[in-house]
């Protein structure tokens, strides 16, 4: 016989050994894999947050371009008022208009009108409903 184990064939003792060194592989195989898995699973972790952390960022940037925007329409409507204020008081007659609507002032010898209406003299009932002779004619003569 081989030399082995006492009692036992040289075969018997080297299945033994390769089980349990299979059993020591398949151990070291698990746990490389386990050790893989841990491994993508936070690289896919870092990716999720980066991405969440960029897409945070370009929403803040959408609502500030728009807020921008915004903005600068305000800003070219009042350079259009301003331009045409400065247009209006280039002229002689646009500084005197500016400066009799500012400070109300007036040049000597001029006046204010005031335009009063009167109120009308007949009352209500009276404008609605015609006398009696009216409306008379006026079923008569309807053309």
């Amino acid at each position: 016989m081989d030399k082995g184990v006492p009692g036992r064939g040289y075969n018997e003792s080297m299945q033994d050994y390769r089980k349990r060194r299979a059993g020591r592989q398949d151990l070291m195989q698990t746990g490389f894999g386990l050790a893989g898995v841990a491994f993508l699973v936070f690289v896919a972790f870092i990716a999720v947050r980066g991405t969440w952390g960029m897409y945070g960022k370009f929403v803040a940037a959408s609502g500030a371009d728009a807020s921008a925007r915004a903005e600068l329409e305000e800003l070219r409507s009042q350079h259009k008022h301003v331009g045409a204020a400065v247009a209006a008081l280039s002229s002689d007659r646009g500084v005197e208009a500016g400066v009799r609507e500012r400070y109300g002032v007036a040049r000597p010898g001029e006046g204010q009108i005031d335009i009063v209406r009167r109120q009308a003299t007949t009352s209500s009932e009276s404008a609605d409903s015609p006398n009696f002779f009216v409306r008379i004619f006026r079923a008569l003569f309807v053309w």
